[in-house]
């Protein structure tokens, strides 16, 4: 599957690869709105779902 926005590696772009697609959005030196942002794109193309958890390391992972 391709990622829609070029920000996913398109190795990521598999509902059954989460994990490693947030591991990948953590190690990126962006901001963590914009990350969640990122990982909501990716949620939505590949059919898969953002926890409150997940959105909640995501944003602190991130700088302000």
């Amino acid at each position: 599957m391709e990622s829609p926005t070029g920000l996913m590696p398109e190795s990521l772009m598999d509902k059954g690869l989460k994990r490693q697609a947030l591991d990948y959005l953590l190690a990126q030196p962006w901001p963590g709105d914009f990350k969640l942002q990122v990982a909501a794109g990716w949620a939505k193309v590949v059919g898969s779902t953002m926890t409150a958890a997940d959105q909640a390391v995501l944003s602190a992972s991130g700088w302000k």
